[in-house]
């Protein structure tokens, strides 16, 4: 803002000529020993230049103020805030109108200056507050991207997706309570927990496919017919018939393991 609003007001000022520089006295153009067209641009970047340490000085002020957060300024202390911005540089507005317009007295000069100050500053002050809040705007979305990304992440974390052969979400379960799946032809059927009672869904899709999407989680193949959850087994009992696992709970069957998948149930083991 400190640096934007004295380049609009150069332009604006060099473009509009809203001061009437074209009346400036020439005894004073003489004493300078220079043109008119020279003593316009002097005099402008010289009010430019008081004007941007002004609004310098008094953000700089303005921030000093407000670094503690127990201090803050409401908006009818801005508004007073940049009210007297404008009342300062239309003061120094006023001494450059001394030299351009000698036929009027102090109070009628400054008046007139501080009307033209407000129309050169309304439009960059306008422009600089709306740039702000934007930026505000922009800020508070990424924050809430953020949280919603660590949300999902946490979710991701703490939930287990079964997702049929379209790719279509079927059943979303916490990790714990995803007991087994188990294969039925063109079909899974997924054993879940839910109210501390085992459930059961029916699932298009097939154990080549839930296995690949389920690489990263605990729930593995143990069989050419099932998947387990790791952290659910509760017991491995070892018969002729091979090795079964059991998961404690009433209604839900015993889970057999094949040699083909013994080595990495092994490996979970150890």
């Amino acid at each position: 803002m400190i640096v934007f609003v004295p380049i609009f007001a150069l332009v604006f000022i060099n473009i509009y000529r809203p001061l009437d520089f074209d009346k400036i006295d020439a005894d004073f153009l003489s004493w300078l020993n220079i043109s008119r067209e020279l003593a316009v641009q002097l005099i402008t970047i010289l009010m430019i230049l008081v004007g941007m340490a002004v609004v310098a000085i008094s953000r700089s002020i303005m921030w000093w103020y407000t670094r503690d957060k127990r201090r803050t300024l409401s908006y009818v202390t801005y508004i007073a805030w940049v009210a007297l911005e404008i009342l300062i540089m239309a003061g120094i507005f006023t001494v450059a109108a001394i030299f351009t317009d000698t036929g009027k007295d102090v109070l009628t000069l400054f008046h007139n200056s501080l009307m033209k100050t407000v129309l050169i500053l309304l439009i960059p002050y306008v422009l600089c507050y709306v740039y702000f809040i934007w930026q505000e705007r922009v800020y508070q979305l990424r924050v809430i991207r953020e949280r919603l990304a660590e949300n999902e992440t946490v979710l991701q974390a703490a939930y287990i997706q079964i997702l049929d052969d379209k790719g279509d979400m079927r059943l979303s379960v916490r990790r714990e309570n995803l007991l087994l799946i188990e294969s039925a032809d063109n079909y899974v059927c997924v054993w879940y927990l839910n109210n501390n009672m085992p459930k059961k869904l029916m699932v298009r899709n097939t154990m080549k496919q839930l296995a690949e999407q389920l690489a990263d989680s605990k729930v593995v193949r143990c069989h050419r017919s099932y998947m387990v959850n790791l952290d659910a087994i509760k017991v491995l009992r070892r018969e002729k018939e091979g090795i079964f696992i059991e998961l404690g709970i009433e209604g839900v069957p015993d889970i057999p393991i094949s040699k083909t998948y013994s080595a990495s149930i092994n490996q979970w083991l150890n």
